[in-house]
């Protein structure tokens, strides 16, 4: 998230969290740009920038943002029927989700204590 960091170490790219990316008005100036992302506005944002991918989120409860609305799956399609951005389906999704997210319109899911159950223990992140 620390795009100053990340073009000063010469790093692949960065994350922009959903609210740095509601404050930009360029692409910050990396390789590779991602965004969290949660609904509409925020996509279109993202397109605007022209970051290479982001994280929709989220399609579930999550462990990680439990007082979060989720989109469902078929908000997530709905969102993603509108965006032409690649999307990754991020909050509450498994591995055995992948087909899902395909026809949901992602390209794959992403996730933290899914793939990595010691994360669960970690404090929340603010994406």
């Amino acid at each position: 998230r620390d795009i100053a960091l990340a073009e000063a170490i010469g790093a692949a790219g960065v994350h922009l969290s959903s609210a740095q990316l509601m404050s930009l008005t360029q692409r910050p100036a990396l390789p590779l740009v991602a965004a969290s992302t949660h609904n509409a506005a925020e996509l279109t944002q993202a397109a605007a920038l022209g970051v290479d991918f982001a994280c929709l989120s989220p399609v579930r409860r999550s462990s990680s943002h439990p007082q979060a609305q989720s989109l469902s799956w078929r908000g997530f399609e709905a969102l993603a029927r509108g965006s032409n951005l690649p999307l990754y389906a991020l909050g509450g999704v498994h591995l055995e989700d992948f087909d899902q997210a395909r026809e949901a319109g992602a390209v794959g899911v992403a996730g933290i204590s899914a793939f990595w159950p010691q994360a669960a223990r970690l404090p929340p992140s603010h994406g």
